[in-house]
């Protein structure tokens, strides 16, 4: 049953990148409360916006560190086939990896404006500090940016497994040929 889980999840883009995405938001949303505590602490209350921009830094740091390592699982790693590391499968993974992300920058106003704008509202309209809030506005925050961007993934074709999983198809014929040719005497 995890075996074909896993198997879904590498051969779906779909499923893969809303996974990676939503994981990596709620892991960096956990590493960073404590570091967003601290410096709502050190900024003081009174400075609430100030507190909500430094979290979405923070909250920006973890989160491309944790998507970036999901995605090499979900679309690059082979389980008991190791692969040798050659330039054209980094560059794939890289290619790949950056696309995602630039769908995502599309949408980075409106997780800006629903992340730092709903932290500030809730901190200044409520008795809720700011890990309470940064943790509240975030979960809402991913979770309407990952419809949005289902919906940007479907009209541009990057959720499309045929044209990834030809492209990653090429790149391993291309790898067996240059392998051949540096066997041959």
């Amino acid at each position: 049953m995890l075996r074909r889980l896993f198997q879904l999840y590498q051969r779906k883009r779909v499923v893969n990148i809303n996974v990676n995405v939503t994981f990596a938001g709620l892991a960096a949303l956990l590493l960073a409360m404590w570091p967003v505590a601290w410096v709502g602490e050190w900024l003081g209350p009174e400075r609430k916006l100030w507190i909500a921009v430094a979290a979405y830094f923070i909250d920006m740091v973890f989160d491309f560190t944790v998507y970036f390592s999901l995605h090499w699982l979900a679309n690059h790693w082979k389980p008991g086939k190791p692969a040798p590391i050659d330039r054209a499968r980094v560059v794939h993974f890289a290619s790949d990896a950056l696309l995602v992300q630039a769908e995502r920058i599309v949408l980075v106003p409106v997780f800006a404006v629903l992340a730092i704008g709903g932290m500030t509202l809730l901190q200044h309209h409520t008795d809720l500090g700011p890990k309470k809030s940064f943790v509240v506005t975030y979960i809402l925050a991913i979770l309407i940016t990952r419809v949005l961007h289902t919906i940007i993934g479907y009209q541009t074709g990057s959720f499309n497994d045929r044209k990834h999983h030809r492209r990653a198809r090429l790149i391993e014929i291309r790898r067996k040929r240059r392998a051949r040719q540096k066997d041959r005497p």
